[in-house]
């Protein structure tokens, strides 16, 4: 994905609630798109629309996205947070492998 120009977008409210909740803005969170990320099909529950979990890495820090796509090259982002260990450590077996 890196090689791509990609546009962002988001809930502004959902936005605010997830810096109070899990202390990442989106803006910070869409980074991770510039670098190597991990992602799956996001199958905890049938939220009515494809969504996709991304692992990736802002500033030495493994996060994890969900988002889902609105276009060819516009990710929505729905919720960010610091990846727990069990999923940093996935990211580095896989991306460093």
């Amino acid at each position: 994905m890196k090689d791509v120009e990609l546009q962002f977008e988001w809930d502004v409210e959902k936005a605010k609630s997830n810096i109070v909740k899990h202390g990442i803005s989106f803006p910070n969170a869409a980074k991770i798109f510039a670098n190597e990320i991990l992602e799956y099909v996001d199958v905890r529950e049938d939220y009515g629309e494809l969504r996709f979990i991304a692992l990736g890495r802002v500033d030495f820090k493994i996060y994890r996205v969900v988002y889902t796509r609105r276009a060819d090259k516009v990710i929505r982002i729905i919720s960010a947070q610091k990846a727990g260990k069990y999923e940093q450590e996935i990211y580095y077996r896989k991306t460093l492998a």
